[in-house]
């Protein structure tokens, strides 16, 4: 771990990079303006549109976008430096407030500087939400069906980037039809850093055990989400943990007549999940575990944009959305 000599506090990814002078940081932030300038377009939408209706597919796939032509979102390499400062700033623009809880995590001798990034919505409301996906990417492609890519980072378009792009969405939505729940967004850092599952969830492990601005009341998971051919059905764990949580999405889904979330039981993941499980927070995880035929595109370089879809982007988040405005 390394440590500023003046306040003897871990040094941050900024700081890191100021003092090595890397600007790849830099470059990559100024990569993303063409994607931003399409994720910020005016919504299509009016007030007398149902609020759940509101979620713009487009500009959600344009965070996706933007996510993977940022980089490889591996801890310590400049294009999660990036990423960083975009969620930071498009959070920004939609919550009340936004924070970066950044904490340092040694795996194998390495010191991994990592941040969850935190919005809250309304913290004066009694009952409160958990929203969350990892955004962070698989630094190995251990599943590549050619052994030349394994040691490669994969480009995470579903396994990170669709559920932090959904989020990002659901956030603008919210900020201009608050819901009766206050609503704490956390973009996880670190679920798949590996290769082993001990050096995975690091980053909800660590929010698990520093949670702010306070612990939710339920929560909800979104993981490889953005599946062109997107089936959810009841992940096991949550199911067993969480069900009551499970039951307000799947009425949710099944009001707007969303056939993508399939009632009925999966099997049990491991994932981010389980660490708030373990603090008494109830969480579900939306997933789709079946990401291209015999589940082959998972944790490869085949993890692209083509692969996903603006449609499943749209509905998983029309879900979000209504399960939140569901609540009285």
């Amino acid at each position: 771990m390394l440590f500023d000599p003046h306040s003897g506090r871990p040094l941050s990814r900024r700081a890191l990079l100021a003092r090595s002078g890397q600007l790849g940081a830099m470059l990559l932030g100024a990569s993303l303006l063409p994607s931003l300038a399409s994720a910020r377009a005016a919504s299509p939408f009016n007030q007398d549109t149902p609020p759940e209706r509101r979620f713009n597919r487009d500009r959600a796939w344009a965070d996706l976008v933007a996510q993977v032509d940022a980089g490889v979102r591996v801890p310590n390499m400049p294009g999660h430096d990036a990423v960083r400062e975009y969620m930071l700033r498009e959070l920004g623009s939609s919550m009340d407030s936004v924070e970066a809880q950044d904490f340092v995590w040694e795996v194998r001798g390495t010191p991994l500087h990592m941040t969850n990034v935190i919005g809250v919505l309304g913290a004066d409301k009694p009952t409160q939400v958990l929203l969350c996906a990892h955004w962070d990417t698989r630094p190995q492609a251990d599943q590549d069906p050619n052994p030349a890519n394994r040691s490669t980072p994969i480009p995470g378009a579903n396994d990170g980037a669709s559920g932090v792009a959904i989020l990002l969405e659901v956030a603008r939505v919210l900020r201009q039809a608050p819901p009766n729940v206050g609503v704490i967004v956390v973009m996880l850092d670190g679920e798949d850093y590996g290769p082993g599952i001990e050096d995975m969830f690091l980053g909800s492990r660590y929010y698990a055990g520093h949670i702010v601005p306070a612990k939710a009341d339920w929560g909800i998971l979104l993981d490889m989400v953005g599946d062109r051919d997107l089936h959810i059905p009841r992940e096991g764990n949550s199911q067993a943990a969480a069900g009551a949580v499970n039951d307000r999405v799947w009425r949710a889904a099944h009001e707007l007549g969303r056939s993508e979330f399939v009632d009925s039981a999966g099997p049990g993941i491991l994932d981010d999940h389980l660490a708030l499980i373990q603090v008494g927070l109830p969480t579900i995880d939306l997933i789709d575990f079946s990401y291209g035929p015999g589940n082959s595109w998972w944790h490869t370089l085949a993890d692209t944009p083509d692969k996903c879809s603006p449609a499943s982007l749209e509905a998983v988040g029309q879900v979000v959305l209504r399960t939140l405005y569901n609540e009285s």
